[in-house]
């Protein structure tokens, strides 16, 4: 596992008026080579089966669940579960013994009625806890192209039993959105909630392409029960705020759960604290990655690593002790806040104030640009709000489902941004 540990300066200068200490903390995983035994999966497939997937979308998304069927082995598990207004177990999780029974039952389904998907995702839930075993990636796949409208309707009240399921389990949640009609803020937060990942799908016919991408990752999974602990010194700092992954307050520590990680992914997370008593002496802060390495040692590994800052009223040695790639991440993370600020004032059709908040992150961006120049993460976030801001200048001549794919596209964006996709 290949980890870097940063903060934004290996000084800190006395008697600044500056407050902000930025921590920046990345991993990337190995490659997972051809010649290892893979974990096996177990897994739920959960699919809205509602009236508004009649045609396309159905089609397709049983398209995309023969495809898990047929690259699945006899040493996984596989549960598959629709839901409309009602529930159905369409097969219970179970090891995969008889393909053709599964593809058969899969032909099946049909649409019909409403949307409950908290339901669904519940029972997703139980059955992969049905066949928990060690040493196996436990995830449930939901797929839903519309508002959650029957059982637990509340954003929050969803968000937090995604949260549960995960500390209490184990078990992932991975969302799919298809079309221009699901709740893309609730899809990605269940995501992020639950440890899992999140895709927006605009056309039906790319659903089964988008499935084979969650699966390639599951089935190279090269370590699990990732988790990062930041040991801080509280007398001089107080933790303020997270950006790329929700973290966990602990004591002295910010704790972050990055759970499984697969081939050569990387993700990383950057923390902001204040300093609430100014130092003297020099001030460290540790980091402590563990995780189940599971194609190699099958052990339990641990990373430490320490950031030793000096204070010092040399400004010109301070000048010195900015770390590059520190800043060209806190522009990315920033920037990336306020975009996401921008969609939600378009959603709330403050089309002005969304124009206002694209205009200043843009000059935030250009900014930063004349100082260090933009590396590919940087252009590629610049490219993003610039496109943004055409559509903001297109949107009143957008119909209700163009208005909505823009926005659902422009959200995934920041999403995958955020996470390093």
């Amino acid at each position: 596992m290949k980890t870097t540990f940063l903060a934004e300066n290996t000084h800190w200068l006395l008697n600044s008026p500056k407050t902000s200490l930025f921590v920046y903390f990345e991993l990337q995983a190995p490659k997972f080579e051809s010649d290892k035994k893979r974990l096996p999966l177990n897994l739920s497939l959960v699919i809205d089966r509602s009236g508004s997937m009649e045609g396309d979308k159905l089609t397709y998304a049983k398209k995309a669940l023969d495809f898990v069927i047929q690259n699945l082995t006899t040493d996984d598990a596989l549960s598959i579960v629709q839901y409309d207004n009602q529930i159905d177990v369409v097969s219970p999780s179970k090891r995969l013994t008889d393909k053709m029974a599964l593809h058969k039952l899969v032909q099946g389904i049909e649409a019909r009625g409403m949307t409950n998907l908290s339901g669904g995702m519940l029972e997703g839930y139980k059955q992969v806890v049905s066949t928990k075993a060690t040493n196996f990636v436990n995830r449930v796949l939901l797929l839903s192209d519309g508002l959650a409208n029957e059982g637990v309707t509340d954003t929050t009240q969803l968000q937090k039993i995604a949260q549960q399921r995960f500390r209490e389990d184990g078990v992932a949640l991975s969302t799919f959105g298809v079309g221009a009609d699901f709740n893309e803020v609730l899809m990605t937060n269940l995501s992020e909630y639950g440890n899992g990942n999140y895709y927006f799908i605009e056309k039906p016919d790319s659903i089964p392409a988008i499935f084979a991408k969650e699966l390639e990752g599951l089935l190279a999974v090269v370590a699990q029960n990732t988790k990062l602990a930041i040991h801080f010194p509280e007398a001089n700092l107080k933790f303020v705020k997270s950006y790329g992954y929700p973290t966990h307050m602990a004591g002295k520590e910010v704790e972050v759960n990055f759970h499984d990680m697969v081939s050569e992914e990387k993700k990383a997370v950057l923390l902001r604290f204040e300093v609430i008593k100014p130092f003297e002496t020099p001030l460290n802060l540790e980091s402590v990655l563990a995780f189940d390495d599971v194609i190699d040692t099958f052990g339990r590994q641990t990373i430490r690593e320490t950031i030793t800052i000096l204070p010092t009223q040399d400004s010109e040695l301070f000048a010195k002790g900015i770390n590059k790639t520190i800043i060209e991440q806190i522009a990315l993370f920033e920037a990336n806040d306020m975009f996401e600020e921008a969609i939600r004032e378009a959603d709330n059709r403050n089309f002005e104030k969304a124009k206002q908040i694209i205009a200043q992150v843009k000059m935030y961006l250009e900014t930063h640009f004349k100082h260090i120049p933009a590396n590919e993460e940087l252009k590629k976030q610049y490219q993003t709000i610039l496109d943004y801001a055409q559509r903001l200048e297109q949107v009143e001549n957008m119909s209700k489902e163009e208005f909505n794919i823009s926005q659902k596209s422009s959200r995934s964006s920041h999403y995958d941004l955020k996470r390093k996709k």
